[in-house]
């Protein structure tokens, strides 16, 4: 049983030593044990974060990716195990060994996006010329053949969501919601676009010359046209994860699919296996996100049925210390 005034003193000793700015929510067996909203979703106007507050949470995102596939995937609609092309015949130039397995599982070989340098000058560049995002990435470098080493790629994710709006003619927006938010009652998730006015969604923040600004989240916006990232909240947040140990969606055996072993590589300092959208370490599954002024995470401990979902408005806080503070409270 996990102790809630431990978890408290802990979680306020973290407040006190890096001045957070976001919402926490840990949760064991379908039950909240803790939240909380810190900081403030606009400084400029001395609006406070709630537990209600809509967050960017980029990379997050691509395990509501990998679970629209594997819905897909159950209803018949795709097979992982078929080259891309054959949905979205633009990807026909990739490496004909390329099967959607290796676009979810990061091990198709294909260059990162962010890994381009300039990035910002290349997509004004693009725009410019209107040109198609999707024609650019298929030029993208192989870095290996694909099943045959794994580099973490946000290229093949995005790939899968235009494959995935080609497949279902839906907007990823549209897909999302049908396939995998409404289902499970996500009723404050959705596509993030920056520019759009969004009631309750936090503004990012960074520091600039010492001093907390605003943070400009014009990399959200590079591709307008493609498929983007999420926001959410903390509550929202908790009911998917509720639903990945309860298998709403999908059969048991499809949703083991994203926590199998699919790759093994190096991210972060340390070496990792990776499923579909998820991370996978001894006893634990997570996967991290960030951009300029958010920084999100959700990290479960399967055995504990335990989640813990943390998202920042701030990119120069960690998700670390909370972490450390809370994991050996959680597990004893």
């Amino acid at each position: 049983m996990i102790n809630e005034t431990s978890l408290t003193l802990a979680l306020e000793q973290v407040e006190k030593e890096h001045c957070l700015s976001g919402a926490l929510l840990i949760s064991q067996d379908g039950h909240i044990v803790f939240e909380k909203a810190y900081g403030f979703a606009n400084r400029q106007l001395n609006i406070p974060n709630v537990i209600e507050t809509k967050f960017h949470i980029a990379s997050v995102t691509k395990m509501f990716i990998a679970m629209a596939a594997l819905v897909l995937s159950e209803h018949g609609q795709i097979s992982l195990q078929e080259k891309p092309y054959r949905y979205l015949p633009e990807l026909v130039v990739l490496d004909q060994n390329i099967t959607l397995h290796h676009l979810l599982s990061h091990t198709s070989g294909l260059q990162d996006i962010y890994d381009v340098p300039n990035l910002r000058f290349e997509m004004q560049k693009l725009k410019n010329e209107r040109g198609s995002l999707l024609s650019y990435l298929v030029k993208l470098p192989q870095l290996f053949q694909a099943g045959e080493g794994w580099s973490y790629s946000s290229t093949g994710f995005i790939l899968m969501g235009y494959l995935l709006e080609r497949v279902t003619g839906l907007s990823f927006d549209e897909l999302m919601k049908r396939y995998v938010l409404a289902p499970l009652d996500m009723t404050d998730t959705g596509l993030d676009r920056p520019r759009w006015i969004n009631f309750g969604r936090a503004y990012g923040h960074t520091v600039e010359d010492g001093e907390v600004v605003h943070a400009d989240n014009d990399r959200l916006s590079l591709f307008e046209e493609a498929p983007g990232e999420l926001y959410s909240t903390v509550l929202d947040l908790n009911k998917w994860c509720d639903a990945l140990f309860a298998c709403p969606l999908v059969s048991p055996h499809t949703l083991q699919l994203m926590f199998t072993p699919h790759g093994q590589g190096t991210a972060w300092g340390r070496s990792w296996q990776y499923g579909y959208g998820w991370f996978l370490g001894p006893g634990f599954r997570m996967h991290g996100g960030g951009t300029q002024g958010f920084c999100s995470l959700i990290r479960q401990y399967p055995a504990q049925k335990v989640s813990i979902i943390v998202l920042l408005n701030s990119d120069h806080m960690e998700v670390g210390p909370i972490i450390s503070a809370v994991e050996p409270l959680l597990l004893n």
